[in-house]
């Protein structure tokens, strides 16, 4: 009956391994769909999630619009209102100056002076009859001209700070010929109030007209200019006013905190800007109409707060987990084909075994049938004769014998021995065993050798040397040439015992020297002459278990291989836990 280690052998080869490799190719295809079928997922709600934020920033562009349109129509009412007659006509034959426009802004009683109530005061009022180049301008003579409104008191010596001083003609010249040219294209007249932002060599111009047509055919253009600085204070006003954005979007911030606005002229630029070098991809860009002045507004979501506004955050990117866990996967089934590839060496070397202790049992059992059937018959008919076939009767059952003590002592690798060391003299014991195994070197012609330099006794397993020798001198004579000398040494030095074979065979290549102790592997010159390939395999296992060492080196300058065993004279502990006793005492011989 076969080991329990060989019996796996059973098994088609096919089936233990490329069964297990298309299982684990398989189960890497699926964990690497799982991985992209997850992380397509977690794209598409990423997709949602950004598409959601830029709606989110449309919304918020169409909401700062429309709350941008209604101040500028209530600040304009408010400004240019007394001179704006709708539908109708101007019917009196006298036509407001300029400078009067401000008598019809709201009166403050504290400041005693005229002054906005829907947004920044105008820094000056203006007055055009379409197709006359002279402008008419109206000045702020307040002291404080950002504060309030006054036209009736003298100009202050010196000017006030925010005083904005009469048009330069340069600034008169584009005011006539812009509206001119805007009106008289439109064609018919416009009821409302228009916002004009132009670009003039002393800098930005932002004013704001409406159209007071008269019942004698002439039309009249009034309008109210506004520094850069009004703009800003208004555009600012409006990202920071009520009403915005949704309570449930801000969540008790400021509009500012959630949403950055940029707002630019039709020729790029910029009027406002709450976060200088701020940029993100979850914007979005609305243009107000022409009588808007045809601004540009960028909304733009802050990328800090943009997970908060989705309901339950942001989804997570899992991509780094799943690709480590596809990472994994395909690590563990490398891991599996390179054991899989070890397992099928393992087989093949294995089924080489089997193949030949099998060729190994026969031979033996082969030529004792062929000398018992010779004595059966009667074919030895003198006493010599029968002598020499009970010799070789004899032969070939230690040989049966020794191969079986090493198929038995092979199917015990690694499970330790648990019988207890004796002292030995190892003298004795070598001669012992090369006397044993003379009749089976004298069948291969060969002599052997050996040469006792000291007698040490040391505390081994019964039988651990002579399964240690025996091995040692069949791979010499095996793969030996015949009528060669083995030569067995067993010496003393620096506190070990040592034991060598030496044979006069091929030697081993130095790339195969630690190769030939595995199990069921063999050199190149081993393989042509057959083995179990097991024996050195015993011989290192039985050294280590004593505290031993085992190598191989060349004999001499003219080849062969000599395998030297050492065992350390002190105690050793065993597989056991116990000790390995040593006598230290020894004698030369």
């Amino acid at each position: 009956m076969l080991p329990p280690f060989l019996r796996r052998l059973t098994l088609p080869s096919s089936f233990r391994f490329r069964v297990p490799l298309i299982v684990l190719l398989a189960s890497i295809g699926l964990t690497a769909l799982a991985v992209v079928d997850a992380q397509r997922a977690v794209r598409s709600q990423q997709a949602v999630t950004q598409r959601a934020l830029r709606e989110y920033a449309t919304f918020a562009a169409w909401s700062y619009a429309q709350h941008l349109n209604e101040l500028l129509t209530s600040l304009l009412r408010e400004s240019l209102g007394a001179v704006n007659h709708g539908d109708n006509m101007h019917t009196s034959r006298r036509i407001p100056e300029a400078r009067e426009l401000a008598h019809y802004l709201p009166w403050d009683v504290q400041c005693m002076c005229h002054r906005a109530r829907n947004g920044p005061n105008p820094s000056t009022f203006f007055g055009l009859k379409i197709g006359s180049d002279r402008l008419d301008v109206g000045l702020n003579t307040h002291n404080d001209p950002m504060d309030g409104w006054e036209v009736d008191r003298p100009m202050p010596q010196p000017l006030a700070m925010g005083f904005a001083g009469d048009y330069s003609p340069n600034e008169k010249r584009w005011l006539v010929d812009t509206l001119t040219r805007r009106i008289r294209r439109a064609g018919q007249v416009d009821h409302g109030y228009t916002l004009i932002v132009g670009e003039t060599s002393e800098g930005p111009l932002l004013a704001a007209y409406t159209l007071m047509p008269t019942s004698w055919g002439d039309t009249m253009v009034y309008g109210a200019r506004y520094s850069t600085q009004a703009v800003t204070q208004l555009l600012s006003g409006v990202l920071d006013g009520g009403g915005l954005l949704p309570a449930t979007f801000t969540k008790g911030r400021r509009n500012r905190d959630v949403l950055a606005v940029r707002v630019r002229d039709r020729s790029g630029h910029s009027l406002f800007d709450s976060a200088p070098g701020l940029t993100s991809p979850l914007e979005a860009h609305i243009d107000l109409p022409g009588r808007a002045g045809a601004l540009g507004i960028d909304a733009i979501i802050r990328p800090e707060v943009a997970g908060t506004l989705i309901i339950g955050g942001a989804p997570p990117s899992h991509l780094p987990f799943l690709l480590g866990l596809l990472g994994l996967a395909a690590a563990l089934a490398v891991v599996a084909v390179a054991q899989l590839r070890r397992e099928g060496e393992l087989a093949r070397l294995q089924a080489d075994f089997v193949s030949s202790v099998s060729h190994e049992l026969r031979t033996p059992l082969a030529q004792i049938k062929l000398y018992l059937e010779t004595l059966r018959l009667g074919r030895a008919r003198t006493d010599a004769e029968r002598a020499w076939s009970l010799g070789h009767i004899d032969r070939e059952t230690t040989r049966l014998h020794h191969l079986v003590e090493n198929v038995l002592r092979f199917s015990r690798f690694g499970r330790g021995d648990t019988t207890i060391a004796t002292p030995a003299n190892l003298a004795d014991e070598v001669e012992r065993v090369v006397d044993e195994f003379r009749p089976l070197a004298a069948s291969r012609r060969a002599r052997l050798v050996a040469t006792i330099a000291a007698r040490p006794t040391l505390a081994m397993r019964p039988e651990a040397l002579r399964h240690v020798l025996l091995n040692l001198l069949d791979n010499a004579v095996k793969y030996g040439p015949n009528e060669q000398t083995v030569r067995v040494a067993l010496d003393v030095r620096d506190g070990e015992v040592i034991l060598s074979v030496a044979d006069e065979g091929p030697g081993v290549p130095v790339r195969e020297r630690e190769q030939i102790w595995a199990p069921f592997l063999r050199g190149a010159a081993a393989r042509a002459k057959g083995g179990s390939g097991i024996g050195l395999t015993i011989v290192r296992e039985v050294v280590e278990q004593h505290g031993g060492r085992c190598w191989v080196e060349p004999a001499s300058s003219d080849g062969g291989a000599r395998f030297l065993v050492t065992l350390p004279l002190q105690p050793v502990p065993a597989s056991n836990g116990e000790a390995v006793r040593t006598e230290p005492t020894w004698q030369r011989s």
